[in-house]
């Protein structure tokens, strides 16, 4: 292997390791945001089920 392959192999490992620290990084960000949004999926459940309990009261 000669030194210009060497060097454009090196040249594809850091790209390919930048894209991993990347994706890496994005896939904690969507992590964050599904839990986030599961978060917020749960409280509109809890406000659901109480209006629901509150209508049956009243019906």
């Amino acid at each position: 292997m000669n030194t210009s392959n060497l060097s454009q192999l090196e040249d594809s490992v850091s790209r390919m390791l930048d894209q991993f620290e990347s994706l890496q990084r994005e896939n904690r960000k969507l992590r964050q945001d599904r839990d986030s949004l599961i978060e917020k999926n749960k409280l509109a459940s809890q406000k659901i089920e109480a209006m629901i309990t509150k209508l049956k009261e009243l019906g």
